[in-house]
């Protein structure tokens, strides 16, 4: 479990074509989660996990701002090209999530993560949800779809809990909605749910 915590582990299944998560497209339930309500009005956007980038580069058409991170070299090495042949302008970075600076605190009005809560080692699960909170701003929202919600040994991917996360969030962000009728790729339908949560002005007592 230890190798997940390594961009070495991260960059090994890249440069193999191992990433077995990897759509090779936009995420469907992404697409319609850019026009919805709940993103409009806000523009600077972080997507964590960005893989190969089709999604940051969807929101970008959309006139998001957008800085796409991932742990994995390779994978920005890709979506950087992907991103200069849509002719689309996006922050990436090639760096640890958890080890973001100060620098981001309370920057973003959008952050959305698919597949990156479940990459993580579980024992940081807490840590990560403290990450989200710091790097919000206030009034921001916070996307993400749960997966592989599951009865599962091992991993990456390691089995979601939706009760454990929603608690996990909900100690400082406000949960706004909670449902599994979403646009899931078909392998993943029964097994994935999509979350919005905002962060309130001021710290969540």
């Amino acid at each position: 479990m230890s190798d997940v915590n390594k961009p070495e582990f991260w960059n090994e299944l890249y440069i193999n074509n191992s990433a077995a998560w990897d759509l090779k497209s936009p995420t469907p339930a992404f697409i319609d989660l850019l026009s919805s309500e709940y993103f409009d009005g806000r523009k600077k956007f972080l997507v964590v996990g960005c893989g190969y980038g089709y999604d940051a580069i969807e929101a970008a058409k959309k006139g998001f701002e957008v800085t796409a991170l991932d742990f994995s070299e390779k994978a920005i090495e890709f979506a950087r090209s992907l991103a200069q042949k849509e002719k689309v302008n996006i922050n990436f970075l090639v760096e640890d999530f958890f080890n973001l600076n100060n620098t981001f605190s309370n920057s973003f009005e959008i952050i959305f993560d698919y597949v990156t809560y479940c990459a993580i080692d579980p024992k940081r699960r807490k840590e990560y949800a403290d990450k989200i909170y710091q790097l919000l701003k206030p009034e921001g929202i916070f996307a993400i779809i749960l997966f592989p919600i599951e009865n599962r040994i091992g991993g990456p991917p390691f089995a979601v809990d939706v009760n454990e996360a929603t608690d996990l969030f909900s100690e400082k962000l406000e949960l706004i909605i909670s449902t599994d009728k979403i646009n899931s790729i078909k392998p993943r339908k029964g097994r994935e749910l999509l979350q919005i949560y905002r962060r309130a002005n001021g710290k969540k007592s």
